[in-house]
C-alpha cells in the first residue's frame, strides 16, 4: 500500500519545494519512468473550492475538502514568503493540529518550519533550517 503525503500550502507557498518534493516521491515510488503512484500517493489539501496561490501567482485548487488527517502518512506544510502572514486558515489550524495530535510524522519545507513553531509544533525539539 502505498504512502500517503498530505500537502498543506500557506497562501504565497514557494512553489519549487512543493513541486520537486512530489517529483521526488513521484520518480522513487514508481519503475520505469511511468509516474504510477505504487509506493508513494499524494494530495493537496485545504477547503474545497478555494484556490491557494503560490508567491509566483500560480494557483492550485485543492481537489478535496481537509477530511482526517490520520488518513495520510505524513502532512508536508509549505511556507513560502516571509512578509505573508504565516498563519492558516480556522480549517487548515485544525488540521494541523489534529495531524500533531494524533502523531501524524510532520514536515515543514520552506518557511514551513515557521508555521510549525507558530502553532507551538517545533516546542522541545531541535530543528535546522536553511
Amino acid at each position: 500500500m502505498a504512502r500517503r503525503f498530505a500537502f498543506l500550502l500557506v497562501r504565497d507557498f514557494t512553489l519549487s519545494p512543493l513541486s520537486l518534493f512530489i517529483d521526488t516521491l513521484r520518480l522513487a515510488g514508481d519503475e520505469g519512468d511511468r509516474s504510477r503512484r505504487i509506493e508513494f500517493d499524494w494530495e493537496i489539501v485545504g477547503e474545497r473550492g478555494l484556490p491557494i496561490r503560490a508567491s509566483c501567482g500560480v494557483e492550485l485548487l485543492p481537489p478535496k475538502a481537509l477530511g482526517h488527517p490520520q488518513k495520510f502518512d505524513h502532512v508536508v506544510v509549505v511556507g513560502g514568503l516571509l512578509a505573508t502572514n504565516r498563519s492558516l486558515s480556522s480549517e487548515k489550524e485544525a488540521f494541523l493540529l489534529r495531524a500533531a495530535e494524533k502523531g501524524v510524522p510532520l514536515t515543514a519545507l520552506c518557511t514551513g518550519s515557521f508555521v510549525l513553531a507558530r502553532y507551538g509544533l517545533l516546542d522541545g525539539y531541535s530543528a535546522a533550517v536553511s
